[in-house]
């Protein structure tokens, strides 16, 4: 009888030893883990986004650097952080410290190596003047999301190419950190410097800036490369800065408006279309007419600018003098389907994108029906009427004539630049022939003639020649009485193998007194100067 007792227990203690066994074996990884979970806790010490960089990876955002440290409830810490914080906010940790757990702590200086104290140098999104603020654009309130720019447009990629600073301690049961063991830090901040590389130029850009400046109140300025359409300036006045936008928010002139993707009444600048127009369809330069003031179109007048008239006149000089009716005679002649299909395959009837989601307003034209009326063919022949196009619209039709007649698209995205800081660089856009070489070659010598000898001879630059074309723009709105026109200087230097093509508008030139014309010599003369001293 004992015997069998015995055995019984035996084979009980032995099957409870078993059944323990195989629970430990199925809880062991979860009950350990969770009791790891319990006994730590993670602190959220600071985030940082992709960077946005100009063509020669030189930082536009992420310029600035600021400190800050997870700091535990210790003596030692809490001393050392005496100096390093504003003493405003040195009360709000201190207080905070008080608690027993750690707290996130903002420096103006770094502290010296001390127990409970954490260090993090992070990236600070704007720092000084940013430059091309409108290209950049700004953060939402939340600090985190882009709202404007290529902040916003690649706000995705940003985000997922930025990085992470935190710190996990050891805890006790009321989440207190454990003293005297090291806590655990996760520090990836140094993949922000990963992001996307702008085609713009950050030296070029301040140079345009500059100039737009001094002589613009409103307005806008793009400079291009034209080989490759990237754009290597785009200036929007007036502009703002990310610690003013509430400011920007209430004024009247609309700073947040990127004036460089408006459409604008675009005058005489569109000239250059009608000249293309008219020698793709075989009219030579020497067709003449004698312009005596004004020219009427049924029992509509329309007045040149020099209400005097210019009297006879060939291609070149009716181009170089800006004369409206030459230029409405020759359309009338050429027919105002051959210069609306030019239009087209220069651009006039789209919007241009520029970057994913961002593009300009979408060029307006009169539409084939209108243009059977003569009227309307005179009014589009000087680039007035219904024609609205954007300051990079006429960028892309200067490059146009300076690359033989190649149409090549604007673009601002260079390409994307990985944590190494290496540039993965996207094709330039395709070209597209709009017109002949031998149009092009023809409309260089016409805008060439005008810096050197007519409308536009004030804003030659000192060095190095220039072709240009200038406009006034009427827009048929009046302000106190006054009509609101809109000044434009439209071309490219140097003269002999163009490197750059620059457009300038003056918003309202009359009215604000901004001038287009020295903006674009001064700018010519600046980039000469830059080319010199990068040798």
């Amino acid at each position: 009888m004992r015997r069998r007792t015995v055995i019984c227990f035996t084979l009980i203690l032995l099957l409870m030893c078993g059944v323990i066994l195989r629970v430990y074996q199925l809880t062991d990884g979860a009950l350990s883990q969770a009791a790891d979970q319990q006994a730590s806790m993670t602190v959220h010490v600071a985030s940082a986004r992709g960077t946005i960089y100009d063509r020669n990876l030189t930082p536009l955002n992420n310029t600035g650097r600021e400190y800050r440290a997870a700091v535990t409830p210790a003596a030692a810490a809490v001393a050392a952080l005496a100096g390093c914080v504003e003493e405003e906010a040195l009360e709000g940790v201190s207080s905070r410290l008080q608690g027993g757990k750690p707290v996130v702590a903002s420096l103006v200086q770094p502290t010296p190596p001390t127990q409970g104290i954490t260090l993090f140098t992070v990236p600070k999104r704007y720092e000084g003047t940013l430059l091309a603020p409108h290209v950049v654009g700004y953060l939402s309130g939340d600090g985190i999301n882009g709202a404007a720019g290529m902040e916003l447009f690649y706000n995705d990629y940003l985000q997922e190419h930025g990085g992470t600073a935190s710190v996990t301690y050891r805890a006790d049961a009321m989440g207190r950190p454990l003293q005297g063991i090291e806590p655990q830090v996760t520090d990836t901040l140094a993949d922000a410097r990963a992001g996307i590389a702008l085609t713009i130029d950050a030296d070029i850009q301040r140079i345009a800036e500059n100039a737009a400046r001094q002589f613009i109140r409103k307005g806008a300025v793009v400079v291009t490369e034209p080989a490759t359409g990237r754009i290597l300036a785009m200036v929007s006045l007036p502009d703002f800065q990310p610690d003013t936008l509430a400011d920007s928010l209430e004024d009247d002139d609309a700073p947040l408006v990127n004036r460089a993707l408006s459409n604008y009444n675009c005058g005489s600048v569109f000239k250059i279309v009608s000249a293309a127009a008219a020698l793709e369809a075989g009219v030579p330069v020497s067709t003449s007419y004698s312009c005596v003031g004004s020219i009427d179109v049924g029992s509509i007048p329309f007045h040149c600018h020099n209400r005097l008239g210019h009297g006879l006149l060939g291609m070149y000089q009716a181009f170089a003098e800006s004369c409206n009716p030459y230029f409405i005679h020759l359309m009338l002649q050429t027919g105002g389907d051959r210069l609306y299909n030019m239009a087209v395959n220069l651009g006039f009837d789209r919007p241009i994108p520029l970057a994913d989601g961002m593009r300009t307003d979408r060029a307006v034209m009169p539409s084939l029906e209108s243009l059977q009326a003569p009227a309307e063919v005179a009014n589009f022949a000087f680039g007035q009427g219904s024609l609205l196009a954007s300051p990079v619209h006429l960028a892309q039709l200067v490059g146009t004539v300076v690359n033989d007649g190649e149409l090549v698209r604007p673009t601002l995205i260079l390409g994307t630049v990985d944590a190494d800081g290496q540039l993965h660089e996207e094709a330039p856009a395709a070209r597209q022939q709009a017109f002949s070489k031998s149009t092009a070659v023809r409309l260089r010598e016409m805008m060439e003639k005008a810096v050197e000898e007519g409308t536009g001879r004030n804003g030659r630059p000192f060095e190095g020649g220039a072709g240009a074309k200038t406009g006034t723009a009427e827009t048929g709105w009046k302000v106190d009485g006054r009509e609101v026109v809109q000044g434009w200087y439209a071309g490219y230097y140097p003269a002999q193998e163009p490197r750059y093509v620059v457009v300038v508008l003056a918003e309202d030139t009359d009215g604000t007194g901004g001038k287009s014309t020295p903006v674009f010599k001064q700018i010519c003369e600046e980039l000469n100067m830059l080319e010199k001293a990068r040798g």
